[in-house]
């Protein structure tokens, strides 16, 4: 680094650097400065930034000129002469010569911004389009693209960049952002910086209180987690649910809401759960039981007396049956044929590939050996998911959780469907051979 011009060695580069790595340098210095507190250092980084750029463009103009030039006759040998030049000489940067990456660092940084923006928007309508609605990995691709546009070299239409992300997941969900809010905090590392986040304003300010509540959610018993991310891919769709889950499932949604409200509006559709709460107050009431409901009202020495008094009849009986027992032959009834188990119908290859689409492609740790689910459906006239159990578990609740998921999510089911079956799904450990 000796030789290094000072800009890039505040930067940490060497005169092989590009664009990028100098736009990634200073993002990661940029982050080891408080500018409220140590302006000067900021404003020593910034300098260092933008001559780092108009030099590259200089050098890569220089480059051009040099392989366009043709090469010159060689001069007749001359005297040198050691004497003040009468023409000054200029080593800097003709307007002309300026390259892309220094046009752009000139640019409107906000324009920029919303450039690149309207690039990702339209791919994140593509993923949806392509139902990349569980795996966040082609969400962090498109995301980490956009920030590798060159269009965001310049470092403050970056920052502007990073702000309309944050607005976009705080002004309430929409399909997908589940997986952005995911990405982001990776890519962002909101997570891990928050006074990063509170410099965004109110946005970030709800972003960072978002990933406080998610947190506090992560931590929850796994058994309560399998529950409440069903409830959760249940109020991101469109579909409306069921008598039966309406009655199941809505006192987890009203609990997550009532913890989680922040986390919840910015990855799911937090608003259906007062819908859903509508509609199960229109509900009628569920029927009542068959057997009768005796209402006694007895006093505590009532109470001891009838208690006694049937204790009484059972030992009399208990000795009236002990005296009888030799005598009486017990009666024979004859053998009933044992019944094969119920036997319930498998779905056609086409649902079950459809079923098991929805699965999560990632591998899940769930220890050596060969696991399994079988999940029993009960369907209603409808088509929609009346009961869902599990019949045998792998071993490991979030994989049966993610098997409950991806049925949930191809209902209602077509009316060819029988109304009930029994799907399997199989996953072997990668250590197994």
């Amino acid at each position: 680094m000796r030789d290094t011009m000072p800009f890039l060695a505040r930067l940490g580069l060497d005169t092989e650097t590009d664009a990028r790595a100098i736009r990634r340098a200073y993002a990661r210095e940029l982050k080891l400065i408080d500018q409220e507190q140590d302006g000067a250092a900021f404003q020593e980084l910034r300098e260092a930034y933008e001559t780092a750029l108009s030099w590259l463009a200089w050098r890569d103009q220089q480059a051009t000129d040099s392989a366009a030039a043709p090469a010159p006759l060689r001069p007749e040998p001359v005297a040198p002469d050691y004497g003040m030049p009468r023409t000054p000489v200029s080593l800097g940067i003709q307007p002309e010569a300026a390259s892309e990456p220094q046009q752009i660092a000139h640019e409107d940084p906000q324009r920029l911004a919303a450039a690149v923006l309207e690039d990702f928007r339209a791919a994140m309508q593509q993923l949806l389009q392509d139902h990349h609605v569980r795996n966040p990995v082609p969400w962090q691709q498109a995301l980490q693209h956009s920030l590798d546009d060159d269009r965001l070299l310049n470092i403050s239409a970056r920052i502007y960049f990073e702000a309309h992300i944050a607005q976009q997941l705080a002004s309430g969900w929409r399909p997908g952002h589940d997986l952005l809010f995911t990405v982001a905090c990776k890519i962002f590392q909101w997570s891990d910086d928050r006074r990063r986040l509170l410099q965004l304003g109110r946005a970030g300010a709800l972003i960072d209180k978002a990933i406080e509540e998610h947190t506090i959610f992560a931590h929850l018993p796994e058994a309560d987690l399998m529950i409440n991310r069903a409830v959760l891919d249940l109020l991101r769709k469109d579909d409306t649910p069921s008598d039966y889950q309406l009655r199941n499932d809505l006192p987890y949604a009203e609990r997550m809401a009532a913890y989680f409200p922040v986390w919840m509006s910015v990855v799911s559709n937090i608003g259906m759960v007062a819908q859903w709460r509508a509609r199960f107050d229109a509900l009628p009431p569920p029927k009542k039981s068959w057997w009768p409901r005796f209402n006694i009202n007895l006093s505590s020495r009532a109470g001891w007396v009838l208690f006694l008094v049937l204790l009484q009849l059972v030992r009399v009986a208990y000795n009236y049956n002990s005296e009888h027992a030799d005598t009486t032959p017990a009666p024979r009834f004859p053998q009933l044929p044992q019944t094969a188990p119920p036997v319930v119908q498998q779905l056609p290859p086409e649902m079950l590939q459809k079923i098991k689409a929805h699965m999560p492609t990632g591998a899940m740790d769930l220890g050596p050996g060969q696991h399994r689910a079988d999940i029993n459906v009960v369907l209603d006239d409808k088509g929609n998911i009346y009961q869902i159990m599990v019949y045998q578990t792998s071993g490991r609740v979030s994989y049966d959780s993610a098997a409950i998921s991806a049925i949930r999510a191809c209902a209602p089911f077509p009316a060819a469907i029988p109304r009930e079956f029994l799907i399997s799904f199989n996953v072997r450990d990668n250590a197994t051979p």
